[in-house]
């Protein structure tokens, strides 16, 4: 994706953030860790249906999201796409 196109998908998500230049980074809260175990387990079987995955550190009740199309080295659709997933699925959670 162009760096233009990028910026304005940005925009369609919730606090999350573009970092270097090629991947979308979002830090999650919750009450506490099976909170945010709970919260993986329901991310899961979205990221299997897409073929998508993202990578994840889980710091006790803070979850950090990463997600970027590693084949493409960049950006893509599906992690615009996962990305909206993934914040309805916190509201859930918390």
């Amino acid at each position: 994706m162009k760096r233009e196109e990028i910026e304005n998908r940005l925009k369609e998500l919730n606090e999350w953030e573009l970092v270097e230049e090629k991947k979308l980074r979002k830090t999650f809260k919750f009450k506490n860790f099976q909170e945010s175990v709970k919260f993986l387990q329901l991310i899961q079987p979205i990221a299997d249906s897409l073929n998508h995955h993202p990578d994840v550190c889980i710091y006790y009740s803070k979850v950090i999201v990463e997600l970027t199309t590693h084949e493409k080295g960049g950006l893509t659709e599906l992690d615009f796409q996962l990305a909206k997933e993934i914040d309805e699925v916190a509201v859930k959670v918390k």
